[in-house]
């Protein structure tokens, strides 16, 4: 007897409506926080989206596949406020805005943010951030996170991953671990309050850097029309 193929799920109308809503909040913000027109924005939002969700997974509230869109978010946000010639790059072409999401942190850097970063290094950063598991060389200036200890924003942190097998991409979950250079406390992004706040507090961060209406992505209750990115109901 022949075996009948199981269709493949499909997503629901009201997944999907969410998670076209959460992309053009995303849209938005790349559009009017650094001026890059709707279409570089686009481009910008899939090629995150394609890191984040790389088997097309939905994103719901709570999932890896959300933490880590959100994670780029607030990444390629930091690059880009903080390089100057990355948004030129990306209006002429020299950087396909679809690929700047799978570069790497120190590929997006400006040349004195290297050098900072070497002078890190060179600087003993091991012993300055202490000797343990975490600790590489390969940590990220931002401020961007807001320490839950101090509340100071000068931080640097570095993305892991963790899984059972580490030749099995599917069973990995990125870690994001944050030290704070002023208190030297140590965290992950999931260990406060879910994750919301222990990635910083973004939406106050942005508000207080640009003084107008700031992409987030974390929602609130507030009715009024924003950029911020709806909780799924």
């Amino acid at each position: 007897m022949a075996t009948k193929a199981v269709a493949p799920k499909r997503r629901s109308t009201k997944a999907a409506g969410n998670d076209d809503s959460k992309r053009q909040v995303v849209i938005q913000g790349f559009d009017k926080k650094v001026g890059l027109g709707k279409r570089i924005a686009e481009e910008l939002e899939l090629g995150m989206l394609q890191v984040a969700c790389p088997a097309g997974e939905p994103l719901a509230e709570g999932s890896e596949n959300y933490k880590a869109y959100k994670f780029q978010y607030k990444r390629l946000c930091t690059h880009l406020r903080r390089n100057a010639a990355l948004p030129e790059r990306l209006r002429t072409g020299a950087l396909p805005p679809q690929a700047m999401a799978a570069m790497a942190d120190e590929a997006l850097m400006a040349e004195d943010q290297k050098s900072e970063m070497q002078q890190f290094r060179q600087e003993s950063l091991q012993e300055a951030l202490g000797i343990t598991a975490e600790d590489s060389a390969h940590w990220t200036p931002s401020d961007q996170f807001t320490c839950p200890r101090c509340e100071e924003s000068k931080c640097v942190y570095i993305q892991s991953f963790k899984g059972y097998h580490s030749h099995d991409d599917n069973n990995q979950e990125p870690v994001i671990t944050i030290r704070c250079t002023s208190c030297k406390h140590l965290w992950k992004e999931d260990e406060v309050e879910g994750g919301r706040m222990a990635a910083g507090s973004f939406v106050q961060g942005v508000e207080e850097e640009i003084r107008t209406e700031a992409p987030a992505i974390w929602g609130q209750d507030d009715p009024k029309e924003s950029w911020l990115l709806p909780a799924s109901s």
